[in-house]
């Protein structure tokens, strides 16, 4: 019978970036049933295991986590960043000032890049 992983620990290893195959290792378990766990968790709440982002020149700054909105009324697309003391029922547009066409469009992570490691990966 396979020993139980510990998913509150495996939660806290994986949100502070250590590699899949030292999560593994330290909760004595295999890399795929590690990637298979964090599948299933994030299927379950994708907003708590958010996916990782790995190509040359990612930056070494946590990700941050924003709000994407939309202005109907003057076609804009811009981005808030999620603090908890931030209360984004009041987003209004940067462009117009207004309120009531603002539509939050979506909540992700924004991963910050170098200009340099744009242009390297192109």
């Amino acid at each position: 019978m396979k020993p139980m992983v510990d998913r509150e620990q495996l939660h806290k290893l994986f949100l502070s970036g250590k590699p899949l195959a030292e999560i593994a290792k330290e909760l004595g378990s295999t890399h795929g049933a590690i990637r298979t766990l964090i599948y299933q968790e994030r299927l379950r709440n994708p907003l708590d295991w958010p996916h990782r982002v790995n190509y040359p020149g990612k930056s070494a700054e946590q990700p941050l986590m924003m709000h994407l909105y939309e202005c109907d009324e003057c076609a804009i697309t811009f981005a808030v960043e999620d603090y908890e003391e931030v209360d984004h029922s009041a987003t209004a547009c940067p462009i117009c000032g207004g309120e009531e066409s603002v539509k939050d469009k979506c909540y992700g992570r924004f991963v910050p890049t170098s200009m340099a490691s744009q242009a390297e990966a192109m």
